[in-house]
């Protein structure tokens, strides 16, 4: 099995019981909604890590596969979407993260002692940083102060504001989050539900950086080591990254990120090679065989470029791989068409530990 194979088994069974959905969608029957939705999401969860859940929106039906800050399960559901058969892609609007503003967010409860509160009840306090690109959020309800602990309020309110504004603004634009007790004076302020607005007009204004997707995020690391190694992997000396849980565990020696792709048949890996200049036209090289791969790849679903390290002896493109076997035929071709240029190998990132 592969993630490939396990995402198109998913379609398989989401085209069984798409008209049981819609049905129960039109009659707005949710007990049979929920009957066949379940089956559905618990597949979802097992092949992702993301649950699922369905809307009937003004236009057409809309699904949302819900995948959180997990980098891992962001790129599997990436990969669902990309793959949804084209027969079901004309049905229904597919979100691979969660939007800004869904149905389920505007429909949200949050119940507090005797008293229930929607995301209309919330107010946003927030200071702009235009130099870093990013917003520090504070949410205000008059509930707060019935809630004891300060950890359950701040995760509430990380949800929240998640529901408000969409997993990827989240991601690109909000560097902090939590709750006040009380209103702030001389603090600028909405209403949570107007949030996305606010930012959206700040990162037009300032023209920021404007990523579509939270796996288009980087990260750069610069380790903390010895370079005098020139082995794998302990030469490196800058670092980028969509995936900084990754990094992060490879450079500790640890393996959660791993074993999590792995139980859901995949594998994190890295094509490396010896540099051929010793010097910047190494990350020059690097960048554009980087796009290169990256594109080959695309049309076979089976790999995906996540970013990649310029080290002392050798340069590193990273991967997540979604099917193994279809990515070591192909990359086999492509190591043939570039011999007389570079040799490329393959090593996946759990021969490190």
């Amino acid at each position: 099995m592969s993630v490939i194979s396990n995402i198109k088994e998913f379609w398989s069974r989401f085209e069984d019981e798409q008209n049981d959905l819609l049905q129960a969608l039109k009659n707005k029957d949710y007990t049979a909604l929920s009957e066949v939705l379940e089956g559905l999401d618990q597949e979802c969860y097992a092949i992702s890590g993301a649950h699922m859940f369905v809307e009937d929106t003004f236009e057409q039906p809309e699904m949302t596969f819900d995948a959180g800050p997990n980098k891992t399960t962001q790129l599997i559901c990436q990969q669902m979407k990309k793959l949804a058969p084209s027969e079901i892609k004309k049905v229904w609007i597919i979100n691979d993260t969660l939007p800004p503003l869904s149905q389920k967010a505007i429909e949200a409860q949050l119940q507090i002692k005797d008293e229930i509160y929607t995301l209309f009840d919330f107010t946003a306090f927030y200071t702009c940083d235009d130099q870093a690109q990013s917003f520090s959020i504070r949410l205000y309800c008059p509930g707060f102060s019935l809630i004891e602990n300060p950890e359950h309020k701040r995760e509430m309110c990380i949800y929240l504001v998640e529901l408000a504004i969409g997993q990827n603004m989240m991601e690109s634009f909000v560097s902090f989050v939590d709750y006040i007790d009380q209103p702030e004076n001389g603090v600028d302020f909405c209403n949570l539900t107007e949030l996305y607005d606010v930012i959206e007009e700040a990162v037009q204004k300032g023209k920021w950086k404007d990523y579509k997707h939270p796996t288009d995020i980087y990260s750069v690391y610069q380790p903390h080591q010895d370079f005098a190694h020139d082995s794998l992997r302990k030469d490196m000396k800058i670092i980028f990254t969509t995936n900084p849980s990754l990094i992060e565990e490879s450079l500790g020696n640890k393996a959660d990120v791993l074993l999590d792709l792995k139980a859901k048949d995949g594998e994190y890996g890295y094509v490396y090679f010896s540099n051929l200049f010793n010097g910047k036209d190494d990350a020059i090289f690097r960048q554009e065989l980087s796009r290169k791969l990256d594109a080959a790849f695309a049309p076979l679903h089976c790999v995906k470029v996540i970013g990649g390290a310029i080290g002392k002896s050798f340069s590193y493109i990273d991967l997540i791989v979604f099917d193994k076997d279809l990515f070591l035929k192909a990359f086999s071709q492509i190591q043939k068409q570039l011999h007389q240029q570079v040799e490329l190998h393959y090593r996946a990132f759990s021969e490190d530990i």
